[in-house]
């Protein structure tokens, strides 16, 4: 059974491939340039009529979703001139160009047509042997690769930099040293950071096919508080932020670039460091900015839609075309957030229909190390996809569409959340990450012992069944599900056993101290080796190794505190050690934060988590 297009050229024909359908089809693809997808199918014949060349392949998408429809019409209008999504490829996990590709043939089945790389410094300048160094970085080669790709699909693939801020890991070299001014901060007004924000255009536009760019300039929150200052006189941040700008902007021009940017330091400056805050941004400012840049308006954080619809219309005092950007979450440890990320969305999405904003994308962070997979943004991918074509979607909709386009259910990957529910339901703040903190923080000196109940030992045993079962009929994604299944197994030990040590310890209890140390740790030391196992091969799935060595140097060191853990409790036992004094410590709420010890909170860094000493 296949769908058959005529005069397909090779992308077709590949993607039709991919498709699984009942019958056999013959398609009639015409391109009706500024028109809806439209689909027309009697019988074993269908029409699909597609006014840019990405609503192709979502318009075979669904005619291989209604396969079993004998006759079928739909049409449907863009209500987006782009909608796409940003991929993270700068901490630390930087996406293998197969990987690309599957994300990429992903999109073209939504009908989603731009795709960002982020990449701070992963990607090549070849001026600059140390920007990107032992990181993984693209090369002009792969880029070229990945873009060409992306244009047979009738997807835009865009570049996506920084020309201030967010340069920390280049920084940490010393022939950056003239151009940095603190932190992670470009010097502005030094011309060697000029020729520097060359190097990165022109690498660029020696990739990319495309005229647009994002140029980022976001959180640079200690501009012109380092060296700058040193050499300068006093001045408003805000003048400097846009006098950068413009210069940056017209580089942007002379390489034929149309560039974007992120709109926060603007609202920042007005509000004390605040993004969202009150404040207007200052009419005067507005108009010192270049009128030919677009600002992305990033937003993640709220169920309101209200408070979306607030925000942009307080981006209305800029004469510049505004972008929205919203979140996929998955950047708080190895479990994403993918129900609070959809509902989230959906509130975002509404107030950009009803404020007529033309522009969105999704982005796919990966803070403190990327250790969630990309795969989990699927859903929200389709989410925006189908507001795109739709206006709107209901759960039922947005599974089957999902379905089509990747093989995936939705009610399957919404298990991919399950570490960060411990209680049976997720927490209230969609920051709050309780399965990272769970995992590493030390058996023995716990810092987070304060916010975990015995009750989270049984849920984490019921999550790892469901999602060992997931991932036996989620087909090529099943490491995903499998990866989390054996997380939630070491979490079944791993969440309670610091408050079992420290009870049996306060309690005299050797006979418990023994099990402990001869059992249940050795258990949570095996789970915790299957559990590392499965993220190196998630890793090697998806990304580049470089980048990998942090993931095994933090879960390493997590086995290593097992096997301390069950040595120092031996040694206290057969009398060498007369007490263990990190058990001797109070437990106290993390960072003073009140209220009951059910309340799960947010720390997303590793280093905070797994020690209270300096790494």
């Amino acid at each position: 059974m296949a769908i058959t297009v005529e005069n397909a050229d090779a992308a077709v024909v590949c993607f039709t491939k991919q498709l699984n359908v009942n019958d056999d089809l013959y398609v009639t693809a015409c391109h009706t340039p500024g028109k809806p997808l439209r689909i027309c199918r009697d019988g074993d014949r269908a029409t699909v009529f597609y006014g840019r060349r990405v609503e192709l392949f979502r318009g075979l998408s669904l005619l291989a979703q209604h396969s079993g429809d004998m006759h079928f019409q739909l049409e449907q209008p863009v209500r987006f001139s782009m909608n796409g999504v940003m991929l993270d490829c700068s901490r630390n996990a930087v996406l293998k160009q197969s990987q690309v590709k599957k994300l990429a043939d992903y999109m073209a089945a939504m009908g989603l047509d731009t795709l960002m790389l982020y990449t701070e410094d992963t990607y090549e300048v070849s001026e600059y042997p140390y920007f990107g160094h032992m990181r993984g970085r693209y090369t002009q080669e792969e880029l070229r690769d990945l873009d060409d790709y992306c244009d047979r699909l009738g997807i835009t693939l865009v570049p996506c930099i920084q020309t201030l801020a967010h340069l920390n890991q280049a920084m940490r070299w010393q022939c950056f040293d003239e151009v940095r001014d603190c932190n992670d901060i470009l010097l502005c007004g030094e011309e060697k950071t000029y020729a520097l924000i060359e190097g990165m255009l022109g690498s660029c536009r020696a990739a990319f096919r495309t005229d647009r760019i994002h140029i980022g300039m976001d959180e640079a929150l200690m501009l012109g508080c380092g060296k700058y200052r040193l050499h300068n006189p006093p001045e408003e941040k805000a003048e400097i932020f846009c006098r950068h700008l413009e210069r940056v902007v017209s580089l942007c021009q002379q390489y034929g670039f149309r560039p974007m940017i992120w709109s926060d330091m603007f609202f920042r400056m007005a509000n004390g460091g605040e993004y969202y805050g009150t404040n207007p941004v200052d009419k005067a400012i507005a108009k010192m900015v270049p009128k030919n840049l677009e600002l992305v308006y990033w937003d993640y954080y709220s169920p309101d839609t209200a408070h979306y619809r607030a925000l942009l219309e307080a981006h209305s005092t800029f004469e510049n075309p505004i972008i929205f950007a919203g979140a996929a979450w998955r950047w708080l440890g190895y479990a994403p957030a993918i129900e609070k990320s959809l509902a989230y969305s959906r509130s975002a999405l509404d107030a950009c229909l009803e404020k007529g904003v033309q522009q969105i994308f999704v982005t796919a962070w990966g803070d403190d190390g990327s250790e969630a997979t990309f795969m989990a943004a699927l859903p929200v991918m389709q989410l925006y996809a189908e507001y795109g074509y739709c206006g709107g979607v209901t759960d039922a909709e947005l599974d089957d569409r999902l379905y089509a386009c990747t093989g995936q259910r939705l009610a399957d990957m919404l298990l991919l959340d399950s570490p960060n529910r411990p209680a049976g339901k997720l927490p209230e703040d969609i920051t709050a990450n309780p399965s990272k903190y769970l995992l590493y923080q030390d058996v023995m000196g716990g810092l987070y012992q304060y916010h975990s109940q015995s009750s989270y030992s049984r849920q984490y045993a019921a999550y790892a069944a469901e999602l060992t079962a997931a991932a036996q009929r989620s087909g090529e994604l099943g490491y995903v599900y499998d990866t989390l299944a054996k997380l939630c197994a070491v979490l079944e030990i791993k969440s309670t056993v610091a408050g079992d040590i420290r009870n049996a310890y306060h309690g005299k209890n050797k006979n418990g101290l023994e099990e402990l140390a001869g059992e249940t740790l050795p258990v949570l030391l095996e789970r915790t080796k299957a559990f590392h196992k499965a993220v190196a091969y998630q890793w090697e799935q998806e990304n580049k190794i470089f980048g990998y060595e942090v993931l095994d140097l933090r879960l390493g060191g997590l086995e290593a505190r097992i096997q301390s853990a069950i040595c120092r409790i031996s040694a206290y036992l057969n009398g060498s050690l007369p007490q263990l004094p990190e058990l001797e410590e109070p437990i106290l709420p993390a960072d003073c934060v009140p209220g009951a010890s059910e309340k799960e909170i947010c720390q997303p860094v590793w280093q905070n988590i797994c020690t209270a000493s300096k790494i």
